[in-house]
């Protein structure tokens, strides 16, 4: 199918700027609540003696944390919070949360003063400051941002670090814990697995997989990665459910049942899971995951091996006695997978990610494209100007806004043209694909056009390479 090409008449021609957020001291709720019951609330807060010494309590120890550790969690501008629904500490982003107990106290009354009054508070917002909650009995989850987030993308992370507990303790085992002692310390449970929920919020801010929910995968040649999955399939054993390849965080090849398919979210709790910790670089690991889409109240067991640098080969099988037949069955593909070069070619595309020059479409900087009926998406190396951190970053939370503003519940939008001082930004949206791309400030409107078209073609040239069209099953 040919891709649908842009017309000029398609595009507004006044070019929308970020708005700038004030710089008030004023707070709004986004709750249930009437402006009358907030000031009622004010009010009894403020009449509550107890609270207003927890809330002094904190910021005294917050004084105390800045002068013990200089640098402090304060100064970050995102930082998450972990609690339980009786207010004891779980997990902190920055800092230690054992140091921050009286803030997790303070947190717990807020909600649960809304909760007295059969409301849910969902967001804060303070200034430059945002405070999303989500509450998931029997925990909360709190971030606090100035990064120009929205809160619906701030409610997707805290939903994400939410199912990265749920991967290492199930929805049923957390409820019991909680239901047999409601002040249980969850800390004894999740003891070394907090560099998970660290790594992944880390990549909230450099990966748009989670935004996008989709997976992006190594561009390969159509050749190599069927062969690599036809290596999967040779030999399956008793009880496997899925085995992939993975290559730094990209898919090369998945085998799955005919009739199922991992949810996208799922599959990043799984990169994450092997990104986000050294540990499983060393040796062949067997760990017990649960896969929150596929089922958050079973395990499954997981063989994750390095078989190369940054390259892992990744088992999930119903059994938990498969680890042997499943690492004799890793050296058999290994050996087949360098018989046949394949392990070479995949390492050599993970070390020469493609970039936008290779495109070879004039005044193009960036781009992102979502391939909807694959749930994939492709994006180029950052190069030219996007070399340096602070124009990453800023490129990055501009992506974020565009695709805000055109999935907006109150309007959805078909295009968007963003004009600022460093770059163009065009988003587009149709029923097959999203396209956000990225030219200099200067670009005249129609080499925009003609540049976006002949990216759409070279897309759909490639998309054999880019994405995976046929992922083999059984």
């Amino acid at each position: 199918m040919e891709p649908v090409l842009i017309k000029k008449q398609d595009i507004e021609q006044d070019s929308d700027k970020t708005d700038e957020i004030a710089s008030s001291c004023d707070s709004s709720y986004s709750s249930n609540s009437t402006m009358s019951e907030l000031v009622k609330s004010h009010n009894k807060l403020r009449r509550q003696g107890s609270r207003s010494s927890v809330l002094a309590n904190a910021i005294q120890q917050r004084r105390q944390s800045k002068q013990d550790h200089g640098s402090t969690w304060i100064q970050h501008k995102k930082h998450f919070f972990i609690l339980s629904s009786a207010g004891k500490p779980i997990w902190t982003r920055y800092g230690d949360e054992s140091r921050i107990s009286s803030l997790m106290g303070v947190i717990q009354a807020i909600i649960s003063f809304f909760q007295d009054g059969d409301d849910t508070i969902k967001s804060i917002h303070a200034g430059n400051h945002t405070f999303v909650f989500l509450l998931k009995d029997p925990l909360y989850f709190v971030a606090v941002s100035r990064t120009g987030e929205s809160d619906g993308q701030l409610r997707d992370q805290l939903l994400y670090l939410h199912n990265q507990i749920l991967s290492v303790l199930t929805s049923v085992q957390l409820t019991r814990i909680f239901e047999q002692r409601v002040n249980f310390d969850l800390r004894r449970l999740l003891g070394g697995t907090e560099v998970f929920l660290d790594s992944l919020a880390t990549l909230f801010n450099n990966d748009h997989s989670f935004m996008l929910s989709a997976l992006q995968c190594l561009r390969l040649s159509r050749s190599i990665r069927d062969q690599a999955g036809a290596i999967l399939s040779d030999g399956r054993v008793k009880d496997l459910l899925y085995a992939m390849v993975v290559a730094k965080g990209r898919l090369v090849t998945l085998l799955r049942p005919r009739k199922h398919s991992l949810h996208p979210s799922d599959l990043h709790l799984l990169f994450n899971m092997l990104t986000g910790s050294t540990t499983f670089h060393t040796a062949e690991s067997w760990t017990p995951l649960c896969l929150p889409k596929f089922n958050s109240q079973g395990f499954l067991h997981a063989y994750i091996c390095y078989i190369e640098r940054d390259i892992s080969i990744v088992m999930i099988s119903t059994s938990k006695d498969s680890f042997f037949e499943l690492s004799e069955w890793k050296t058999t593909m290994v050996e087949a997978m360098k018989k046949k070069n394949v392990l070479e070619n995949v390492l050599k595309a993970s070390d020469e990610l493609y970039t936008t020059e290779d495109v070879g479409v004039p005044a193009l900087l960036h781009f992102m494209y979502k391939a909807k009926s694959h749930v994939q998406f492709t994006s180029p190396a950052f190069s030219g100007p996007y070399e340096n951190d602070s124009d990453r970053k800023r490129l990055y939370r501009l992506y974020q806004h565009v695709y805000d503003r055109m999935h907006a519940r109150t309007r959805v939008l078909k295009l968007y043209y963003h004009h600022s001082e460093h770059e163009i930004m065009l988003g587009w949206i149709t029923s097959s694909f999203e396209l956000y791309v990225v030219f200099g400030p200067a670009t005249p409107k129609a080499v925009l056009i003609a540049s976006s078209n002949q990216l759409l073609r070279w897309i759909k040239k490639n998309e054999d390479s880019l994405f995976i069209l046929n992922s083999p099953v059984f």
